[in-house]
C-alpha cells in the first residue's frame, strides 16, 4: 500500500524500503537519478520523451521530498503495511491536554510579545519531537522480530503524536516569522 496515489518512492529512487535510510545515500541516488531523467536532456526529443522526462522528473522530486523527511518516510513505510492514519485519530486525553496548555502557553507569549519564549518553546519542542523521530528507527527494525500488529499501532501512535508536535513547532515558527 502506498501512502499517496504515485508511485513508490522507494522503488523510484531504487532504494530499499527502510526506515533509516542513510541521507548521504539518498541524495546521491537523487542527484543521479536526477541527471538521468532531467529535461535538459531531452530538449531536442520528441514531444513525447520530453513529456515522459518532465513526468519522471516530478516523480522523482516528489520520491525524494518523501524520503528525504523522515516523519514522511515513516508515514509512507506504515502506509506499505496497510496502516493508514486518519486526520480525526486522537491520543490519550493526557497528552492532547498538555498540548492545549502548550498552546494556551505560546499564545500568552505571542500577545506578550515575548519572542525569546516563543523561541524556547519552539526549541524544546523540537528537542521532544527529534527524541520521536530518532525512536523511530527502532521500532522499524522490531518489524518481523515480534508481534508486528503492535509494532505497527506503536509507530502509529508516535506518528500521530509527531503531527501534533509539528503542528506546535510551526505555530512558533509562525509567531517568529510574524515578528520580523
Amino acid at each position: 500500500m502506498q501512502s499517496h496515489a504515485g508511485p513508490d518512492p522507494f522503488a523510484v529512487l531504487g532504494l530499499e524500503p527502510r526506515f533509516d535510510l542513510d541521507s548521504t545515500q539518498l541524495e546521491a541516488r537523487f542527484h543521479e537519478r536526477s541527471r538521468e531523467v532531467h529535461p535538459d536532456r531531452f530538449v531536442g526529443a520528441p514531444a513525447g520523451q520530453r513529456a515522459a522526462a518532465l513526468v519522471q522528473t516530478r516523480a522523482l522530486n516528489d520520491a525524494y521530498q518523501v524520503l528525504k523527511k523522515p516523519q514522511r518516510r515513516a508515514e509512507h513505510l506504515l502506509a506499505r503495511h496497510g496502516v493508514a492514519i486518519d486526520e480525526r485519530e486522537r491520543l490519550e486525553p493526557g497528552f492532547l491536554m498538555e498540548i492545549l496548555e502548550l498552546r494556551e502557553e505560546l499564545a500568552d507569549a505571542r500577545v506578550a510579545n515575548q519572542l525569546e519564549r516563543v523561541k524556547a518553546l519552539g526549541a524544546d519542542m523540537r528537542r521532544r519531537q527529534q527524541m520521536m523521530v530518532d525512536g523511530l528507527a527502532p521500532r522499524f527494525g522490531q518489524l518481523g522480530r515480534a508481534d508486528d500488529a503492535a509494532v505497527l499501532a506503536a509507530i502509529k501512535h508516535d506518528l500521530i503524536t509527531l503531527r501534533y508536535l509539528s503542528r506546535y513547532v510551526e505555530e512558533c515558527d509562525a509567531a517568529i516569522d510574524a515578528s520580523d
